[in-house]
């Protein structure tokens, strides 16, 4: 579901992703998501349709995600941070932006459900890696001494709301 995209290079480095956590969210008739975000890759809150918000927290240890839990909270909204403006597609390409977070960004081909997302610091569109999975909001946090860190995708994979948490290295 998550790829690499083969044609990525960074110098001698190569690309690498990794699932750590994946988490599905059940939305009703009643209320959906309308809106998701982090001031990092977690914890993600989620805005309802009806009004409510909730967040997603988990615990992680030894590389990965668990016991991933919902409780209420407060509708703030999100804090707005400085992102860099992330290089545009190739014209010709149906590709719709959905956002940026810590240098990352993310765009959605609808007709294929494929997330495409570039790593931090590119100079031209260039892919990092591809989730079979229509996305709507990108969050992640970068490590201070590596080239990479963690990106969360929101969205839905096989018709169902998904949070999932990836160790991206670039």
């Amino acid at each position: 579901m998550f790829r690499v995209d083969p044609a990525y290079k960074r110098g001698l480095a190569v690309g690498q992703v990794e699932v750590v956590g994946a988490f599905a969210i059940a939305e009703t008739s009643k209320a959906h998501v309308v809106a998701a975000w982090s001031p990092g890759f977690l914890p993600v809150t989620f805005s309802l349709s009806d009004g409510r918000c909730y967040v997603l927290q988990a615990d992680y240890e030894g590389g990965t995600l668990s016991n991933g839990r919902l409780s209420k909270t407060g509708c703030e909204g999100p804090r707005k941070f400085y992102e860099p403006a992330v290089p545009p597609p190739p014209p010709g390409r149906s590709l719709r932006f959905i956002g940026a977070a810590w240098g990352y960004g993310a765009w959605v081909d609808d007709r294929a459900k494929v997330t495409i997302v570039t790593a931090p610091g590119a100079t031209t569109f260039k892919p990092l890696f591809t989730a079979q999975m229509t996305s709507s909001t990108i969050m992640a946090m970068n490590s201070p001494d590596a080239p990479g860190g963690n990106v969360t995708l929101v969205g839905k994979i096989k018709g169902r709301l998904t949070v999932v948490t990836l160790e991206v290295g670039y």
